[in-house]
């Protein structure tokens, strides 16, 4: 075999090689990144009652404190879906939220802030309701806010 043909038989192989390895290949599909579920407390005022408590888990369709707006939806001890809502951040440490809960028969807004040495999933949140009742979220666990401890909006 004369030099030629072997330097163009391996110019083959290292194009051929080149193709294989610069080929789109079919990727499997990863999960976006989230936050981890965790505990929250929302505290509010009705016609009916003076304080309200639901204590639940919240599932995050984003990452707190990292992405812009957050989805989230809340179920409660029984594991049933009750509420849905967003937090929308406005610096590093503060931001707004909205929710509607009970298929739409309670909602509220307001707005949120992190404590120094807070993590990024704990917060205290407060807000109205619609019909202008005072509503607060108590998010994962923040400083200052005590296990078993009686909250009020």
């Amino acid at each position: 075999m004369t030099f030629s043909v072997r330097a163009f038989g391996v110019a083959i192989g290292v194009v051929m090689g080149l193709a294989f390895d610069l080929s789109p290949r079919p990727s499997i599909a990863q999960q976006a990144a989230a936050s981890r579920p965790g505990p929250i407390t929302l505290v509010y005022r009705d016609d009916i009652s003076n304080v309200r408590q639901l204590k639940g888990v919240a599932h995050y369709g984003g990452v707190l404190g990292r992405d812009s707006s957050v989805s989230f939806t809340v179920a409660n001890e029984a594991g049933e879906q009750v509420c849905n809502g967003t937090f929308t951040v406005d610096s590093p440490r503060t931001g707004k939220f909205s929710l509607a809960c009970f298929k739409g028969s309670f909602s509220g807004n307001g707005t949120y802030q992190r404590k120094a040495g807070d993590r990024r999933d704990s917060f205290v949140a407060r807000g109205q309701t619609a019909r202008g009742q005072r509503i607060m979220l108590v998010v994962g666990k923040p400083s200052g806010i005590a296990d078993g401890q009686f909250l009020s909006p």
